[in-house]
């Protein structure tokens, strides 16, 4: 576990979990609304 908490600061951590739980919100308010963020990225 040492090498673990070495490679990954809480900080980190953290940050990996924030990011995740941003891009499923989006995913799931996308898929509510019916509106794909790729399309609007791709001019589509």
């Amino acid at each position: 576990m040492t090498l673990f908490n070495k490679v990954f600061s809480t900080r980190t951590l953290l940050q990996i979990i924030c990011v995740l739980v941003v891009v499923v919100a989006m995913k799931l308010l996308s898929a509510h609304y019916n509106f794909s963020w790729a399309a609007e990225i791709g001019g589509d």
